[in-house]
């Protein structure tokens, strides 16, 4: 069993679909499926494109295995980290807002009891 016939095999189970699924929705046979999932016949390209344009199977993890197995998980990952970080600078920066009109009111109340005296 070769790699890309294991990626292949386990990016079909990430998309939640049987070997039946999957080659109708591909117009193979659910045999040449089977036999791209235990290494007999090598997954061409023409299929891996196929999952691309359907499913953003990501061509690096399918061939190298770096990455995550779709596209569209790196760009999530990637937004729900970046928001993470907004959503905690904009918390910071609330609370030093606070912190300075907590110190505003108390040099204007100073201020007010000095001009007073």
């Amino acid at each position: 069993m070769t790699q890309e016939s294991k990626r292949f095999k386990e990016f079909r189970q990430i998309i939640g679909l049987t070997q039946i699924e999957l080659s109708e929705e591909l117009g193979i046979n659910q045999d040449v499926v089977s036999r791209y999932e235990s290494g007999t016949y090598v997954v061409p390209i023409d299929i891996v494109k196929e999952l691309y344009k359907k499913h953003k199977l990501n061509y690096i993890w399918f061939f190298h295995g770096f990455g995550k197995p779709r596209v569209d998980e790196i760009a999530k990952s990637t937004i729900t980290t970046d928001l993470k970080e907004v959503l905690l600078e904009n918390k910071i920066l609330k609370e030093k807002v606070r912190v300075l009109e907590d110190r505003f009111e108390k040099l204007e109340k100073m201020i007010y009891t000095t001009e007073k005296s």
